[in-house]
């Protein structure tokens, strides 16, 4: 999923989220640009976890944990939002993947076309184009969520203490991971009052891990405005499976969450 859906799920997992709660929840997508992979940030939760206790007693932990609570809730491993995007939703067969590769093959030749990119890189940037669909819905509804994800990638200190203890779980220069979430802001948009910035944001991606690609943002945002008609009467079911399901999981990895 995309950055203010993420938002969305930790606002409501967490009676009150503090800024290492959003800056989780976000975390395993700031890939731009950092020295981890998709896999390492999207299925090492136990390692995020397990490496609690090794951080002082204190408001440092329960920094930490919050941070971890926002990972968690996103990642695939343990199954936080995006395994159910990515990876198995509603006991298809795994060839059909998550929610949101399911509801892209009606426009999986449109993406790829859209990007500039070879027709068989299309089922994944159609399944974006899915997972965009739900961003400016939701930021009409509840715009302080951009506002609290800007607030929290902005926070130099807390992403430089955060990055502080991955380095030693990853195994990774801290200023590199940091730089990443630091950087992260400039390759996403937080608020989408139209599909406009969202289409011209994904083409900018796209032109980073494609060198050779040739995105059309104008077609793009007509995918994104088909992506949301055809999720509309599968939605709001999806959002609340998912909400219901991350927080068993979370809950059960993570005592008394918050």
């Amino acid at each position: 999923m995309f950055p203010l859906a993420h938002a969305w799920l930790i606002q409501r997992l967490v009676p009150a989220p503090t800024p290492a709660h959003y800056l989780g929840c976000v975390w395993p997508d700031m890939l731009f640009g950092s020295p981890l992979s998709h896999t390492q940030s999207h299925r090492s939760g136990m390692r995020l976890v397990e490496a609690i206790n090794a951080v002082p007693a204190g408001p440092a932990r329960d920094e930490y944990r919050a941070f971890v609570v926002g990972a968690l809730s996103h990642g695939t491993e343990p199954h936080g939002f995006d395994w159910y995007s990515d990876e198995e939703y509603g006991g298809r067969p795994a060839s059909e993947r998550g929610y949101a590769f399911q509801q892209a093959d009606w426009i999986s030749e449109d993406a790829a076309r859209a990007c500039g990119v070879a027709p068989e890189q299309g089922w994944w940037k159609a399944h974006n184009l899915v997972e965009m669909a739900f961003e400016q819905p939701l930021y009409l509804a509840a715009p302080h969520l951009g506002v609290s994800l800007a607030d929290a990638c902005a926070d130099v200190a807390l992403c430089a203490r955060i990055a502080g203890v991955l380095a030693g779980i990853f195994g990774q220069p801290a200023d590199a991971l940091a730089g990443a979430m630091l950087r992260f802001p400039s390759v996403v948009t937080f608020a989408p009052a139209t599909v406009r910035p969202q289409a011209e944001t994904y083409a900018h991606q796209t032109r980073l891990k494609h060198a050779d690609s040739n995105p059309d943002a104008v077609a793009l945002e007509s995918l994104i405005e088909r992506a949301q008609t055809i999720i509309a009467p599968t939605r709001d079911e999806y959002l609340s499976t998912c909400l219901e399901a991350v927080r068993r999981m979370v809950s059960d990895t993570l005592p008394d969450v918050g």
